[in-house]
């Protein structure tokens, strides 16, 4: 993985971050960037408690925004 794509991420060190450090971490995100970690989670990991929490957050986001 270059270090320019996992640069490009809005959290740094992403790929070696755990569930509970993402989770203390994903709150302060927008929805474009949780949606930006979706897909490089999808294309390249794949960890699927990451992805989860991911999803949740981006609902959790996404209702905020609607009501």
């Amino acid at each position: 993985m270059s270090s320019e794509v996992q640069g490009a991420l809005p959290l740094p060190d992403f790929d070696q971050l755990s569930v509970e450090s993402l989770a203390a971490r994903v709150s302060s995100l927008d929805i474009q960037q949780v949606e930006q970690l979706i897909g490089y989670e999808r294309n390249h990991l794949g960890r699927v408690e990451v992805l989860d929490l991911l999803e949740r957050q981006r609902r959790h986001l996404h209702h905020q925004t609607t009501t």
